[in-house]
């Protein structure tokens, strides 16, 4: 089988955001996506120029969200403007990407660790994924929002609960978009970090990519958990920035 080639890594992160909404619009210079839920991570402005700043905040009106910069290309580099309007950083993380089929450690198989991951298949239990998200009790339009994406058979949304004896630690999602997958929402509750439950989230939420047909997997990585990542066969590709709106913050 010849080697895969390596995909744009800014084109899957856009990609797989768009995948997740109802709402949501592309083109040269503009990408925003919108699920109406009361979270940043839910909306946001993947791409734009400078001029086409205004046209995302209309868009994205009354919902928190994330408005991203890209350090390494300058037609949406528009982190001096997004200053200069009162948007606070939040976080540069790396973008990175895995091949499936490239090895590098790339897991084949579901691994072995404390914990039985599942995927959710009902509601109540994507109250309860919610919940180990986010820290608190569920939001009724935030739930709303995650089951339009994440329940029934034509779902792109993965959910997927990591359990203890019964008890959910730790969560994470699988979002399928064409040929590409997206790991996304890796969480583990205090108690229970430092024993490879991350490890197991991610690597259930690759087998979910495989058995969807897709070649590519991408995630972002917090500075600190970027070599665990690394270990398991994925690369750095570029930086992303991410900012809030004022009206977001506090």
């Amino acid at each position: 089988m010849p080697p895969i080639e390596a995909p744009d890594a800014f084109s899957l992160y856009v990609d797989t955001h768009l995948a997740r909404a109802a709402s949501s619009f592309q083109s040269e210079r503009l990408a925003w996506f919108r699920t109406g839920a009361p979270h940043e991570e839910l909306n946001g402005m993947l791409y734009a120029t400078s001029a086409d700043l205004n046209a995302a905040g209309t868009e994205l009106a009354g919902v928190p969200a994330l408005w991203h910069s890209w350090p390494e290309r300058p037609e949406f580099d528009v982190e001096a403007q997004l200053r200069a309007r009162g948007f606070e950083f939040v976080e540069e993380e790396p973008i990175m990407t895995l091949a499936f089929g490239s090895g590098s450690g790339e897991p084949t198989a579901a691994r072995p660790g404390p914990a039985t991951v599942r995927r959710v298949e009902t509601e109540r239990d994507l109250a309860v994924w919610e919940e180990v998200w986010r820290g608190e009790a569920p939001n009724p339009a935030t739930l709303r929002a995650l089951a339009s994406a994440g329940l029934g058979a034509n779902r792109t949304v993965h959910h997927l609960l990591a359990e203890v004896d019964g008890v959910a630690v730790g969560c994470g999602a699988a979002v399928v978009a064409g040929r590409t997958l997206a790991v996304e929402h890796i969480v583990t509750v205090a108690s229970h970090r430092r024993r490879g439950i991350g490890s197991q989230l991610t690597a259930a939420a690759l087998a979910v990519g495989r058995s969807h047909g897709a070649r590519h997997a991408i995630l972002t990585a917090s500075p600190d958990g970027a070599g665990i990542y690394e270990r398991l066969g994925f690369e750095r590709r570029e930086p992303v920035r991410r900012f809030v709106a004022p009206t977001a913050t506090g």
